[in-house]
């Protein structure tokens, strides 16, 4: 591979320059604490005692390096670990394999269609994906009519489904290549070794995605105005003065509002809870999961570390709800979100986990938001952000028993600064979801204002301003909103975390033990000649959710020095097999679908939820099937896939 170095060599033993630079690459954005606390591997993963003493000293990468060699790993082993989180981690992965002289391979195209269009944001955008692999990492950028857009780098783009924006005049370009003046660069750039590629895709052809009767962009209103100035007029050039931008956010604050002080988040965090399913106890919802995600979705944009449940009971319910106030402190933008069904007494809102009893319920079977807020009020979050996103009816019967409850929060009452509750509806009536909506009346209208740039206040009033505006619901569905926070504070403010460094780096590591995917997982079927392989997948912004995927492949005789070029397609003898999943009873597996890739050829997958009832790591049955025959198992094994997600925190809990 080198000069002084073998993929055999022990990582100790490796020349001292090499030694050093290597471990310099860890260093570079803590890359080794990504290592350390990536549970995939036990052999790379550090306990929280080892961690906090690499970081005490100033050569953490070089110490780092030294458990790994005395725990007998080489450079092969460090290698497939990288290339393995890589999939996850992306570009931050390459210089530790460049040092190591990691084969460069070409980029190539992962699929035939080179960009994979898709309509997103209920259907008002679409999204171009494009999706190549090689080594190092691929680089994309994104050509509009042939010119090189802004902040267009990333694999996939999103532009407006509407006329002016969705033409035919959009390709990408994918390469890679080594840098200059590096160590490893003399190395990758002897005579006769490629170390560029590049690939150009064809202009994707936007024709059938385009709807003639979306026109929700600022340009095409200005067009429109054009087009009607040209008609009454009797031009048709167009010639007309510029046309001012049509300003749908309001950016505008009030002018009495004081700006002469920094706003600032120490970190940002979030709890989204979705409950939708309720059967048979209750009427099931519609859109709760997908509100959740959607507003997941644009909290991360913002840099929100973001935790989202769906369907949870009781028992789960309070167990997240204590975990999520660990996360809270100084200066720390809070956000807590819940949807589903609930209900008010004495003006105090209760929500209601999916095990809740169809009648005569009392305050054992719910969650009292008397009780949210004084778990909370342990802690002072800068804001506070509380979105009840459900009924708030009043019950018929069990009063007596709910304000008796009650009483003990009103005898000594704490109050909790800095919060802001936004109730999608009023005390007395309901919430309601549209049928043919993607999302709740609420969230319809929350999404689109809570991108702007203004004070949250100002934000939910412009969204209540919008509900009062639709003429569906504005005579039964009036939100309400109550604060008590003095200062201007946005979602978009920046998070500066310096005085708070060790709660920040605290928050860091717990938001990621809660999103942690498993690495993949292969088992030989030594009589089958063939090799499975089960892997997870993020479902959405989802932390009690995934997607499985099982693949078939053929098994490998023996490992040689090219290891990373076993991505060749399956044989038709592994081609005839398939493999299903068969989980614990406890957690809820869908049917098995059919997914098709061209690196990993056919594979099935499913979607698992309730995580947080797994109870430890994940097991799984794997029953090996031959196509022509489903009816019949060919061969069985159980395998330990470990812990996916939130299982780690929900572990010997209940």
């Amino acid at each position: 591979m080198g000069d002084g170095f073998t993929l055999t060599t022990n990582l100790t033993a490796l020349p001292y320059a090499l030694f050093h630079n290597l471990s310099r690459s860890l260093e570079l954005s803590t890359l080794w604490l990504t290592l350390a606390t990536d549970a995939g591997d036990p052999i790379f993963h550090l306990s929280p005692d080892d961690i906090d003493k690499i970081k005490t000293r100033d050569d953490p990468g070089a110490h780092y390096l030294r458990i790994l060699g005395n725990r007998g790993q080489t450079v092969e082993k460090l290698l497939r670990r990288l290339h393995t989180l890589a999939k996850i981690h992306g570009p931050i992965m390459d210089r530790p394999q460049l040092l190591l002289h990691r084969k460069f391979c070409p980029v190539i195209w992962s699929r035939p269609e080179q960009i994979r269009v898709s309509i997103v944001a209920d259907g008002t955008q679409l999204k171009l994906e494009c999706k190549a692999s090689g080594f190092p990492i691929p680089r994309y950028e994104w050509m509009e009519s042939g010119q090189i857009m802004d902040c267009a780098s990333g694999s996939s783009l999103l532009i407006k489904r509407c006329p002016c924006t969705a033409r035919n005049v959009f390709n990408c370009r994918v390469y890679n290549f080594i840098e200059d003046q590096q160590p490893y660069t003399e190395f990758y750039k002897m005579p006769g070794k490629t170390h560029y590629s590049e690939l150009i895709s064809k202009v994707v052809n936007l024709s059938s995605y385009v709807l003639q009767s979306i026109s929700s962009c600022d340009e095409c209103k200005r067009n429109d105005v054009v087009r009607m100035y040209n008609i009454f007029n009797g031009k048709n050039d167009g010639n007309i003065p510029e046309v001012p931008a049509i300003n749908n956010h309001d950016n505008s604050h009030d002018s009495n509002m004081d700006s002469t002080t920094a706003v600032v988040a120490s970190d940002k965090v979030a709890l989204i809870i979705s409950n939708r399913t309720y059967a048979p106890n209750m009427s099931n919802l519609i859109t709760p999961h997908c509100d959740a995600e959607t507003l997941a979705d644009i909290l991360q944009q913002l840099k929100f570390k973001t935790v989202t449940m769906g369907d949870l009971g009781l028992e789960e319910l309070k167990f997240i709800i204590k975990e999520y106030r660990k996360l809270l402190g100084d200066g720390v933008y809070a956000v807590f979100y819940f949807v589903g069904h609930g209900f008010e007494v004495n003006g105090q809102c209760y929500l209601l986990p999916i095990d809740a009893p169809a009648d005569g319920f009392g305050p054992d079977h719910c969650v009292s938001m008397d009780w949210v807020l004084q778990l909370f009020g342990e802690y002072n979050p800068a804001l506070n952000l509380i979105i009840l996103d459900i009924c708030r009816r009043f019950l018929p019967s069990n009063i007596d028993v709910f304000t008796r409850y009650a009483e003990q929060y009103r005898q000594k009452p704490k109050i909790n600064r800095n919060t802001v509750y936004g109730y999608a509806t009023s005390g007395g009536v309901g919430a309601y979801e549209i049928k043919g909506e993607p999302n709740g009346v609420f969230m319809k209208y929350l999404k689109n204002r809570i991108t702007a740039q203004n004070p949250i206040i100002d934000v939910l009033n412009r969204v209540f301003r919008d509900i009062e505006k639709d003429k569906k619901v504005c005579d039964v569905q009036i939100p309400e909103l109550r604060s008590n926070l003095t200062r201007p504070c946005s979602l978009f403010d920046p998070i500066v975390f310096e005085g708070h460094t060790n709660s920040y780096d605290h928050h860091t590591m717990q938001w990621r033990l809660m999103h942690e995917l498993p690495d993949p997982v292969q088992l030989a079927f030594e009589e089958e000649k063939v090799r499975v392989t089960v892997w997870f997948d993020f479902c959405g912004h989802f932390t009690n959710k995934a997607y499985v995927f099982s693949s078939v492949g053929d098994l490998r005789r023996s490992a040689d020095d090219e290891i990373f070029d076993d991505d060749a397609p399956p044989s038709e003898h592994a081609q005839s097999f398939a493999a299903y999943l068969k989980f614990a009873e406890n957690l809820d597996a869908a049917k098995p679908k059919i997914f098709t890739d061209d690196e990993e050829g056919e594979s099935l997958c499913i979607m698992l939820s309730n995580l947080q009832r797994a109870k430890g790591e994940v097991i799984c049955e794997i029953n090996l099937k031959k196509k022509d025959n489903l009816d019949a198992i060919v061969a069985t094994k159980n395998v330990n896939l470990g812990h996916v997600l939130i299982t780690r925190l929900f572990a010997n809990v209940f």
